[in-house]
């Protein structure tokens, strides 16, 4: 264990001059040594405090690594990159198909999305926009029919000023062990060299980023879009996505993990598997039981491998993750960008909400550090594994205030409701032992 200590502190040594060591000391997945402690955010891999926003800024560069390393690849230099993109009509929906073209060395890939614009006229500097990990052609979550459409949240964000982005991770990378997409073709995965070895979420995030780039190249421009104003949101896998994308690019300025669980937002040491919580305060039982168990690491590490890395799979269990998932949100903390967790609690057994919650509470004293404490935000709501249309009505109110400048008058959000409530309020009783420093 002495040699592990020492090899993990030169891997992840932070100089005096702000200088950051290169991970390739970083010890083998295989060696992890368990621990039972819960991973110290504001702390050091070295041992020292995190005390100024200088401190946090080389903190967050050692859990970038971590993550990289570990559990989700490292994204490409995009300095090495070009890009292109075409703008043409969408005849099915009446949007826009943005199709995004990247060259990297002497590959060359692309993949669209769908821009639904709002019938208001752009304000000064463009309207904001969210990107929605959705499809234009999905599958209607009611009617479990195939549709060609604008998501309904995007179709809302459009309706309220905000241009609209239906996002197929797909066509960056499969949801499979395939390893196919524009992100594959541009960087294989190798399966013999785990430096090659990017996992799917880590690839869907690239894909979010070239949204970006595209706005900031000229599409932004030319479609009245302000290219700083971006809003990500996605829904389990896909909310999972959304929280790696918002953790690797600062550009993000709101993020929206929803029902995301393990792998996302849920922290991996701690499982609400049959515990009782009381769910009045969203109009539910005064004793409901979580019935479900939740999602097991071997779940992740097995079937679902290809979202991680190659190295991830090699860790020897939960107890061995250098990090956890409280660190994961803290990432996205920053004078000017938002968290905002989502997610269900009776509908989300799987999913593990009372973990969502801690890595939300334990990530606040990075957001506090910074002067950005109101910045990180949970909803809970009843039932339903979705951004629901009550929670994106939530999501805009607050965005119009604190990305756009209107009054809080405006709208019709109570915004001390987007503070896990439901958990830190109502439930205190029984939560995890690993809330007790967060609970003030």
């Amino acid at each position: 264990m002495c040699k592990w200590i020492l090899l993990l502190m030169m891997g992840l040594m932070v100089c005096h001059s702000g200088a950051w060591a290169a991970g390739a000391t970083l010890p083998p997945p295989e060696d992890l040594p368990e621990t039972e402690a819960f991973p110290e955010l504001m702390r050091f891999q070295n041992g020292d405090p995190v005390l100024t926003a200088e401190d946090w800024a080389l903190r967050r560069q050692e859990l970038k690594e971590l993550y990289a390393y570990y559990m989700y690849g490292h994204m490409p230099d995009k300095a090495r990159e070009t890009l292109s993109y075409t703008i043409q009509d969408d005849p099915d929906t009446g949007s826009k198909l943005l199709t995004i073209t990247v060259s990297a060395g002497e590959k060359t890939a692309s993949f669209p999305v769908l821009v639904t614009l709002p019938d208001t006229e752009a304000p000064a500097g463009g309207y904001p926009f969210f990107v929605e990990y959705m499809p234009h052609h999905y599958q209607d979550w009611f009617t479990k029919e195939w549709v060609t459409a604008v998501s309904p949240n995007c179709r809302m964000a459009a309706n309220r000023g905000y241009a609209g982005i239906n996002y197929d991770p797909s066509k960056v990378a499969k949801d499979n062990a395939t390893f196919f997409g524009a992100f594959y073709t541009l960087y294989p995965y190798d399966r013999a060299d785990p430096a090659q070895q990017n996992g799917t979420l880590l690839a869907w995030a690239w894909g979010v980023s070239k949204i970006i780039d595209a706005m900031e190249a000229g599409a932004g421009d030319e479609l009245h879009i302000n290219p700083a104003l971006s809003l990500v949101g996605g829904v389990s896998r896909f909310g999972k996505g959304a929280a790696v994308a918002g953790a690797f690019d600062e550009r993000i300025r709101v993020v929206i993990p929803s029902c995301s669980g393990a792998g996302g937002i849920a922290t991996y040491r701690t499982g609400n598997s049959g515990k009782t919580y009381d769910l009045t305060s969203l109009g539910g039982g005064s004793a409901w039981v979580n019935e479900s168990r939740n999602e097991p690491f071997s779940n992740l590490q097995g079937g679902e491998g290809y979202w991680f890395c190659g190295n991830f799979a090699k860790i020897p269990g939960v107890k061995c993750l250098p990090v956890d998932q409280h660190m994961l949100a803290a990432l996205v903390a920053a004078p000017d960008r938002h968290m905002i967790i989502v997610t269900g609690i009776e509908s989300e057994g799987w999913n593990n909400t009372e973990g969502q919650c801690l890595a939300y509470a334990a990530s606040q004293p990075a957001w506090d550090l910074l002067g950005a404490g109101d910045q990180n935000n949970m909803i809970v709501h009843l039932n339903g594994h979705a951004i629901l249309d009550s929670d994106m009505q939530q999501i805009l109110d607050y965005c119009d205030v604190h990305l756009l400048g209107k009054s809080p008058a405006d709208g019709s959000t109570d915004f001390a409701q987007m503070k896990g409530n439901l958990f830190l309020e109502h439930n205190r009783q029984v939560l995890d032992p690993l809330f007790a420093p967060y609970l003030d």
